[in-house]
């Protein structure tokens, strides 16, 4: 059993930046490069968090003989080829959901990941969240009967509208989150898909959308998800999650919500859930997940709370809910 995990992180926008923050703050693990297409980006986060190499070139990363894992948080239309280069290099990989923007990237994606055998994961940061985990557990131990409806809302603001969707759709982009934990708490599979669109922005996906899922067991999911907020907004995304069951009904708030500080500064609403900094440390979910992929990586196993399969699919129910709009049909998988 390995004791210290050095890990590279390609990719070094805001959730690149937050993944060195997070790996920062784990013990057994150390940050020992970064990597970013644009030099003065690599350099910069490479001073800011002592990281003592820093590389424009991915390969040269990935074939670091320092370098034990890497996670990957490159644009969403931009996971393939590192992912193929880690998995080629034999490198463990921690990928940001969504996995790809399409089903061809993701299958090459497995492809290369099980020719390789190496340790991977994809980052579905919901399945770390405690709230989520305690419903999906209360689910599981029967506490809540049969579930009838699940709907799931995540919203962002409209200045993120520019940066996500002229590359990747809502659905595809912010969406895979609650696909993928509606998928998860029912422990049930989708059988049709019916998907519905708002146009409000001239971008080249629809800034609103809804996707309706049925179950095979009956139960209905629904995900409202998007970039309508208003840049104001004190939040910077509006999350949300209902369960109707036989035996209760469970709400999650946007994180944030149950934290309010009025200041002379204004209002503000901080998010303690996914990644605070608490003591000059990080914390929360993100660092949960980063931990537990640290851990498999030192056990020498592959991560079982998200299959690369699950992965997959709630990538392919995304796809097609934006099938299904265009179409206006509903769609059987």
């Amino acid at each position: 059993m390995v004791d210290l995990i050095r890990f590279g992180v390609i990719g070094l926008g805001d959730f690149g930046e937050r993944h060195v923050q997070a790996l920062k703050s784990i013990a057994g693990v150390e940050v020992v490069a970064v990597c970013s297409r644009t030099r003065s980006r690599a350099e910069e986060v490479a001073r800011r968090y002592g990281v003592k190499k820093w590389y424009t070139d991915r390969e040269k990363l990935v074939r670091d003989d320092e370098v034990d894992a890497v996670t990957i948080a490159t644009a969403d239309d931009d996971h393939v080829e590192p992912t193929i280069l880690a998995a080629e290099a034999g490198k463990p990989a921690l990928l940001e959901k969504p996995m790809a923007t399409t089903l061809e990237d993701a299958d090459k994606i497995i492809s290369a990941v099980k020719k390789s055998k190496i340790i991977f994961m994809v980052g579905h940061i919901l399945r770390f969240d405690k709230r989520y985990r305690t419903v999906w557990k209360m689910v599981r131990e029967g506490r809540l009967g049969r579930i009838g409806s699940m709907y799931a809302r995540r919203i962002g603001r409209q200045k993120a509208a520019g940066i996500f969707l002229n590359r990747v759709s809502a659905p595809v982009q912010t969406g895979v989150h609650d696909i993928d934990i509606i998928r998860w708490i029912t422990g049930r599979e989708v059988v049709q898909v019916s998907g519905f669109a708002a146009r409000r922005m001239n971008y080249k996906y629809p800034d609103i959308f809804w996707t309706v899922m049925r179950f095979d067991d009956g139960t209905l999911g629904i995900v409202e998800n998007g970039f309508m907020l208003s840049d104001n907004y004190p939040h910077f995304i509006d999350s949300q999650l209902e369960v109707i069951a036989e035996k209760g009904t469970i709400h999650i708030l946007t994180p944030g919500e149950y934290f309010s500080i009025y200041s002379t500064e204004g209002v503000d609403k901080p998010d303690v859930t996914y990644w605070p900094k608490m003591n000059g440390h990080a914390e929360g979910a993100l660092k949960d997940e980063l931990e537990y992929f640290a851990r498999c990586v030192r056990e020498g196993r592959q991560p079982e709370v998200i299959p690369i399969e699950d992965a997959r699919r709630a990538l392919e129910i995304a796809i097609m809910a934006m099938k299904s709009a265009e179409q206006g049909a509903t769609l059987s998988i």
